[in-house]
């Protein structure tokens, strides 16, 4: 039997390139040396990533993308910048199984996410699988109120280049050209709301075991404790934590913990969150003195009243963050 070797692909721009840098950091500190595949956002992104030259470390642009599928070409017009780039996930992915055809499994990352254990230990929970995907995990209440969002989460999802893989990444791919609105619609939501659909496809996973893509929507009432072999949550180990809603507000780090109502334990602030924005504000240096400062986010979303609504509740919910204990000011002492 041939060995079998996976391949990573993920898309940030200038202003998450420090989450970037700390994801492929990860990755390699855990022993997985496997391609990554970035499709760079901005050029400052580009341009960093290329002079930094890191092993097994590929950047590409946008327009290699667009020039390989014709048919995104006419949406960069018609929809939003994220929309755009959600519209690309599985594109992305098949991308990467043609350029690194030695790959037999091609996995896409969220940026924002940080492993704390072998990332091969998520690979050997898909066994023979074809299609790996995870679910949320909300509680109940939050089931309720966030089901719009879709069952799954696409933080990770793992294709095979095999015959099942390749059937349910193509209609992924053929349903996000097709429609991928960034607000719920008809029971879509961008390029997640469509992972519902992938149980249907023989040869899909559910990857099961709490410590696969532990977040703060699935924190709450949840057993994080640590031990001197690592982190574990309710008695597995914590493979990798999605960090999704940090933000930098002058002195603080606020994470989105309160927004799920799951408010930071000891050992989420100790152990999970200050490892993590350390390392963020260590290649924050990195970059800044690499001459390629980020530049504004074209991720960021909200526009017109939306966007004035969505910042004002920002800046609500970061004082009640600091106030709380939900957010973090990394000091020297703490390193």
């Amino acid at each position: 039997m041939m060995p079998e070797h996976h391949a990573y692909c993920t898309y940030f721009d200038s202003g998450y390139l420090s989450r970037g840098l700390a994801l492929i950091a990860s990755l390699r500190e855990h022993g997985d040396d496997s391609p990554v595949c970035v499709m760079s956002l901005d050029d400052a992104a580009h341009d960093f990533l290329t002079e930094a030259d890191l092993p097994a470390v590929t950047s590409i642009r946008v327009a290699e993308l667009e020039q390989a599928v014709k048919a995104l070409v006419p949406l960069r017009g018609e929809r939003s910048r994220m929309e755009y780039y959600f519209t690309m996930t599985p594109l992305l992915v098949r991308h990467v199984m043609t350029k690194y055809a030695q790959a037999t499994t091609v996995i896409y990352l969220d940026a924002d996410l940080y492993f704390f254990a072998d990332p091969r230990e998520v690979l050997d929970a898909l066994g023979a699988g074809s299609v790996g995907i995870i679910e949320h995990r909300y509680r109940p209440r939050l089931a309720r109120r966030l089901a719009k969002y879709g069952r799954f989460n696409v933080g990770w999802v793992g294709f095979r280049g095999d015959e099942d893989g390749v059937r349910c990444l193509d209609w992924w791919g053929e349903k996000t050209l097709e429609w991928c609105g960034d607000r719920p619609s008809d029971g879509r939501y961008a390029d997640q709301g469509y992972l519902d659909r992938f149980p249907s496809f023989d040869g899909v996973r559910i990857l099961a075991s709490s410590g696969f893509n532990l977040a703060p929507w699935n924190t709450a009432g949840r057993r994080l404790t640590e031990a001197a072999e690592g982190l574990s949550i309710e008695g597995e180990p914590l493979v990798f934590f999605h960090f999704h809603g940090v933000k930098r507000t002058a002195r603080w780090w606020m994470t989105s913990q309160l927004v799920y109502g799951a408010p930071l334990s000891r050992v989420l602030r100790e152990s999970v969150y200050a490892p993590y924005l350390r390392r963020l504000e260590e290649f924050d240096a990195v970059v800044a003195a690499s001459g390629h400062a980020p530049r504004p986010s074209a991720t960021s979303r909200g526009t017109g009243i939306r966007g004035l609504v969505f910042r004002a509740q920002r800046a609500v919910l970061g004082v009640l963050n600091v106030v709380s204990g939900n957010a973090i000011r990394i000091t020297r002492n703490d390193s």
